[in-house]
């Protein structure tokens, strides 16, 4: 699988991960890199909820994993390597505290998504991503 990183405010290269800058106008779904032409998965946001996590450290987020029904089905039926069509989105937020929350509980306890700071895509293409296994 390939995958894509949509970085909101960075524009970075890594070795078999690229990360583009988001058009900031329009929906999510209609946005495009002006440089690379990526385009973002019509529909996503609506794709099934594969797992969450949160990550510490540098990143410190929190993620919602998604995907399209053929990853979904994979993931079901433990099919490795996934197969062609297969795509999977990690959406990420900053993990901040709630104040509004704590206030009920009494003391610091509660975290929650704040402003997103990416969104990456994992898709399986065997004819376009050969050199990686697809």
């Amino acid at each position: 699988m390939r995958t894509t990183t949509l970085r909101l405010g960075a524009c970075i290269m890594g070795a078999g991960i690229g990360i583009f800058a988001p058009l900031a106008t329009g929906s999510a779904d209609d946005d495009a890199s002006p440089i690379f032409g990526i385009r973002l998965p019509a529909g996503y946001r609506e794709w099934q909820l594969i797992g969450v996590a949160h990550e510490a450290g540098k990143l410190n987020d929190l993620r919602a994993i998604l995907g399209n029904d053929i990853a979904v089905k994979a993931y079901r039926d433990g099919t490795r390597p996934f197969p062609d069509g297969a795509i999977i989105a990690r959406l990420a937020w900053e993990y901040v505290s709630s104040a509004e929350n704590d206030a009920v509980f009494g003391q610091a306890q509660s975290f929650v998504p704040g402003s997103p700071t990416n969104v990456q895509f994992s898709v399986k293409d065997s004819r376009k991503f050969a050199d990686t296994g697809g």
